[in-house]
């Protein structure tokens, strides 16, 4: 853990710990470089050895590095100092999605959709860079200050290509897709997926699949039925309920093709709520088809998760099954309580229990490799089994019609001519009303499945109680044993446990959020403000009674806000005549900051030498104030010479154009220079040696270096350079 000042890579000086997660910590710093503050994830000290760790976390840098977006914090550079291996990010002030939704129980339509769309095009930006992030949950989503939604942590992301199959399965298991948790192929669709649970939690407040262990969340993905959203929250638009359908398809080829598909349905919820344009296809029709797992291979979902492939002769074959449309009310139990079923057997829980939150990150085996033949090779199977049996049924009914036996026999009062209205024998005639189930001290999931074989709807609600354990239902509406019609929505109150509350760790959070957290649990929250560096104001400095302890509902707790630094003012000095660092220094003196200069030309002051100052000298000015200077760069040249050395060729031999040599004593010179783009004669008389000059001075507005041509009688004698300074 690193302490406040330590500077990494002599650029990165840390300022606290702003969070932690179960491989890094993460550092609000400053870059001193550039003069802003940055977010630096530093690897733990018991992974920095490790080099599976070491290369998932290199990874994460040259996923997001690579990705440049405003709905994706970026990362801006990545080292290793002394073993210690860290990643420097875009801070973002902000409180992450899941955080919010525990806020607020459930986000309002506007917001969900916002949000959403937000968090889709980031993905789109990623995916267009065939980069799929895996791991897309309210935890890896944060909403800043001025609402902009950034996704983050691509810490399991790996490039989509032919390879993206893994014999373990990635991501959080509350939010993971169905094809991850079997450990097969994962591409663009399965984050899409992810954000369909994520938009479900959104609107609903709640993760559509729960269970004891993650096994049994993975199932429920895989086979498990979705609580239609609007059954918990009728006031969720059906546009929008259609679209989190689509996303949250078993099949990934009934999901949307890409994020950008999402987002155009997404956005036309706004203006037509109630639309139709929601296109599911053939995924209507396939969502009766549920593969329902065997014994087996649940087992080896179990084993694999404990890290072995043993399955023993217990959990011996029962093959997976196709359910078919038709027989869907009555298998439906086999699907939704695999789970029960396994535990009664002593397969899945006799490999020990993990509580999972919402919030609990964990990688596991996927569902796979159990049978020899292939889901899809069981699945023809299945279709052609059902099939014969439907053909022998009409067979039967046609021949029997055809010789009367039917029409005059068992299903027609044994031959009599009383003619009765018949109910095919298929028809299951539904009563008006069912008895509500007795749920007081199941669990969240025992619950939901009671009333789904109920058909009734359900909403959750979190409360304290003293008589039942976290996780338990402690309050039903209606009670227990009443009536009620079909599909009525019952009301469940599930235990957050005694009434004892553990504070949060909420140091460095917006303090306003933090109240409306706290007071969320029952708490009365009073303010205090405090003297803090500026960097710290309206935010958390540290709660009483402190992070970590327990109180009850109803107890005080004091929230101690930074207000920043207390104003101290200075009268600004005079500057002038000073040279640059000399002024530079008494700034910095005084507590000011240096804001850079400007720089003009002066016949009064010396080169580099402060000739102006804002503010101006006397004014009294508040500690930290910017300061800006004008520098001087001298008095301003608008002529610049040079000296021609003139060449002597009389009494010489000098070789005309025709080749033959000639002696002058007396003859015609002229002198032309070429500068700058223009010739200039500088020299054109008669002269003999004596009367020649020796130099010849010439001047230029523009600077740098020119040519200069000498003719003697108009033959060229020399040509040579001269610089203009």
């Amino acid at each position: 853990m690193f302490s406040s000042g330590k500077l990494l890579m002599n650029r990165y000086e840390i300022i606290e710990r702003i969070g932690s997660g179960g491989m890094a910590d993460v550092y609000k710093a400053r870059d001193t470089a550039l003069n802003r503050f940055v977010a630096v994830k530093v690897l733990k000290n018991e992974f920095s050895s490790d080099e599976t760790f070491v290369k998932r976390f290199r990874a994460e840098a040259q996923s997001a590095g690579g990705l440049s977006h405003p709905n994706i914090v970026g990362v801006y550079d990545v080292g290793e100092e002394s073993g210690t291996y860290f990643i420097v990010m875009e801070l973002v002030e902000g409180i992450t999605l899941k955080n919010y939704i525990e806020m607020k129980g459930r986000l309002s339509i506007p917001e969900a959709l916002n949000i959403s769309v937000q968090v889709a095009s980031g993905l789109s930006a990623a995916h267009e860079k065939r980069i799929i992030h895996r791991d897309i949950k309210p935890q890896n989503i944060i909403i800043s200050r001025d609402s902009k939604v950034k996704v983050t942590d691509f810490g399991i992301a790996k490039m989509a290509d032919s390879t993206t199959v893994t014999t373990t399965a990635a991501g959080t298991v509350h939010y993971i897709s169905p094809e991850q948790a079997r450990g097969g192929y994962s591409d663009e669709k399965s984050d899409i997926y992810s954000l369909g649970i994520t938009m479900y939690e959104m609107v609903t407040g709640r993760v559509p699949f729960d269970g004891e262990t993650n096994v049994a969340i993975a199932l429920l993905h895989i086979q498990g039925e979705m609580t239609p959203p609007r059954e918990i929250e009728p006031s969720i638009p059906k546009s929008f309920e259609k679209i989190i359908l689509k996303c949250t398809q078993k099949k990934p080829e009934y999901r949307y093709n890409d994020a950008k598909e999402l987002i155009g349905d997404l956005r036309r919820v706004l203006t037509n709520p109630e639309g139709e344009y929601v296109v599911l296809g053939s995924a209507a029709a396939a969502m009766g088809n549920t593969i329902v797992m065997g014994e087996k291979e649940i087992a080896e979902l179990e084993a694999r998760r404990k890290g072995t492939e043993t399955v023993t002769k217990e959990s011996e074959p029962e093959k997976a099954s196709v359910v078919t449309a038709s027989e869907k009310n009555a298998r439906t139990s086999g699907s939704k309580t695999s789970e029960r079923a396994a535990q009664k057997k002593g397969e899945v829980r006799k490999t020990g229990r993990r509580n999972v939150s919402a919030d609990t990150t964990d990688t596991f085996i996927g569902v796979g490799g159990g049978n020899n033949q292939n889901p899809t090779t069981r699945m023809i199977l299945g279709f052609a089994v059902v099939a014969f049996v439907i053909l022998v049924i009409l067979l039967i009914f046609i021949i029997g019609h055809a010789t009367g036996f039917l029409d005059g026999g068992i299903f027609n009062g044994g031959g009599k001519e009383t003619q009765t209205e018949s109910v095919a024998p298929w028809t299951e005639t539904q009563p008006a009303t069912v008895e509500v189930p007795d749920m007081l001290g199941m669990t969240e999931s025992q619950a939901r499945t009671a009333l789904s074989e109920a058909k009734l709807g359900v909403k959750v609600v979190s409360g304290t109680s003293d008589d039942y354990d976290e996780g338990q239902v402690y309050e039903q509406d209606p009670a227990p044993n009443t009536d009620a019609e079909l599909h009525t929505q019952v009301t469940i109150y599930v235990s957050k446990g005694r009434s004892s509350i553990e504070i949060d760790d909420l140091k460095g959070m917006d303090y306003k959020q933090a109240k409306d957290l706290l007071e969320s649990m029952g708490l009365t929250v009073k303010l205090e403000f405090e003297e803090s560096d500026d960097s710290m104001k309206d935010l958390v400095l540290r709660t009483s009674p402190d992070s970590g302890e327990i109180v009850s509902a109803g107890d005080d707790v004091t929230i101690y806000v930074g207000k920043g630094k207390q104003k101290v003012y200075v009268k600004m000095p005079d500057l002038k005549g000073k040279t640059l660092d000399e002024a530079i220094e008494a700034i910095e003196e005084l507590g000011l900051t240096y804001n850079g200069k400007s720089s003009q030309y002066s016949d009064d002051y010396a080169v580099n030498v402060v000739m102006d100052q804002y503010p101006t000298q006397g004014e009294t000015i508040e500690e930290g104030t910017s300061v800006t200077l004008t520098v001087s760069l001298g008095p301003l040249i608008t002529e610049y010479n040079a000296t021609i050395n003139v060449l002597d060729y009389f009494g010489k031999e000098v070789i005309d154009e025709h080749g033959d040599a000639q002696v002058y004593e007396y003859g015609k010179v002229t002198i032309i220079v070429d500068h700058a783009g223009t010739e200039e004669t500088v020299y054109d008389d008669y002269a003999d040696s004596d009367s020649l000059p020796k130099t010849i001075a010439v001047t230029s507005e523009t600077p740098g270096m020119g040519t200069v041509y000498e003719y003697l009688q108009g033959i060229l004698i020399g040509s040579w350079t001269i610089d203009f300074r």
